[in-house]
């Protein structure tokens, strides 16, 4: 972790620092820096295939509806933004290797991505060496407060919570809902799972009996269930995926271990939930909820997709936040985003909001600060450029989520540092 960062903002736009610049094989733009020669090459590395495949589509399509919101103001620094889409597959290896491709063969200055902690991780330890900016729209994993790091600067951000935030909310559930005396925990084995289960379970205010990862591509889990249950907690804390959480919930249903669930965000997918409507009567959920701001108001009536999907108004903001950030730096590099992305997402400032890039250039342009109201939050980022987020406390009922709860932001402040 560096020290509390100090705005570059006024040196980058006083001095013109030539682009390549700070990214080694960087794109060498050779115009002025207002008005470039070349496109800006970004990025998105996201989950179209694997486990979270049921997000990675919508996601995908917001990142491109900020490109396109952008471009049509004419993009940061007078260039259009070309984004280059990848596929996660959901697993590290070939998150590392898209990422790595994005790098070499187009110079990319900035991402959206990974979703997965686990598929992040890898990526998140090497984006400082590169100067390149890596903003998640849904990794939580409380580890990458402390990744990204060069000098001052964090080249790793995200628009999604850190789950110190999912941690309390999910212990809350335990406490107040099911009022748990005892609590399980089943995670995914990687550093999302084992992550947000640590914070639940420091937060969990009676005493946690079990506590088992398992392994995503196993087939059968009857023994992992076994073992979480062989000290018959009161409350499961389910921290995983719908590609394997529907396998998981099958054999428990049919070993008739019983017990009171909470589910985290991850499995907050509406086809998960309606197609274990019977097995999943009357479980918790928590999950991000995207606040009703102007901006929210903005991205449903543009987003391309019937339902506003999981972490999609996450990665619009992902995306967008960058553009800014590169245009009040003055240059198209990884390093003017990391400089700047603070001063464009809090205050003080004008505020805009989701389709006002022209209006945010102008603003930039005549040397007024702004600050961003996102898709998914008012936007409000800590020093380890990572955002509070307002959370819901679900239920289930009939294949459908109805909300019993919900958690402002400002009841996080102080949690994260």
């Amino acid at each position: 972790m560096g020290e509390k960062r100090t705005t570059r903002r006024t040196y980058l736009k006083v001095t013109g620092v030539a682009a390549g610049i700070g990214l080694a094989g960087g794109p060498g733009y050779v115009g002025a820096v207002r008005g470039l020669q070349q496109d800006i090459p970004m990025g998105s590395i996201l989950p179209i295939t694997g486990e979270l495949e049921a997000y990675g589509a919508g996601m995908e399509d917001a990142v491109n509806l900020a490109v396109e919101h952008a471009n049509e103001a004419g993009g940061p620094l007078g260039a259009e933004i070309t984004i280059h889409n990848r596929d996660s597959e959901t697993r590290p290896e070939a998150g590392v290797d898209r990422y790595a491709g994005l790098v070499a063969e187009q110079n990319i200055v900035g991402f959206v991505g990974a979703a997965s902690s686990g598929v992040s991780a890898p990526i998140a330890e090497v984006v400082a060496d590169d100067r390149v900016m890596m903003v998640s729209p849904a990794s939580t994993s409380p580890i990458f407060a402390d990744l990204g790091w060069v000098g001052d600067l964090k080249y790793f951000g995200r628009t999604a919570p850190n789950d110190a935030q999912q941690g309390v909310v999910m212990a809350r559930t335990m406490d107040d809902y099911l009022e748990a005396d005892t609590a399980g925990f089943l995670y995914i084995d990687n550093p999302y799972g084992e992550g947000l289960a640590s914070v639940a379970e420091e937060n969990f205010e009676g005493e946690t009996v079990s506590s088992v990862g398992y392994d995503p591509e196993a087939t059968d889990f009857t023994s992992t269930l076994d073992a979480l249950f062989e000290p018959d907690p009161d409350a499961i804390g389910f921290i995983g995926y719908p590609g394997e959480g529907e396998t998981i919930m099958i054999q428990w249903d049919e070993g008739g271990y019983g017990g009171e669930w909470v589910l985290s965000e991850g499995l907050n997918d509406p086809e998960f939930i309606a197609g274990l409507s019977d097995q999943l009567e009357g479980f918790y959920l928590t999950t991000p909820d995207p606040e009703e701001t102007v901006g929210a108001e903005a991205f449903e009536e543009t987003f391309p997709r019937d339902e506003v999907t999981l972490f999609a108004p996450h990665s619009y903001d992902a995306l967008f936040l960058q553009a800014l950030a590169m245009h009040a730096g003055g240059e198209p590099t990884g390093e003017a985003i990391a400089a700047n992305i603070l001063d464009v997402a809090n205050e003080p400032g004008e505020e805009v909001t989701v389709g006002e890039f022209d209006r945010a250039v102008e603003l930039l342009d005549d040397g007024e600060e702004i600050k961003y109201i996102g898709a998914s939050s008012p936007i409000e980022m800590t020093e380890n450029v990572e955002n509070l987020n307002q959370f819901a406390i679900l239920q289930i009922s009939d294949g459908e989520t109805e909300s019993l709860e919900t958690i402002p932001s400002e009841e996080f402040e102080g949690l994260i540092d």
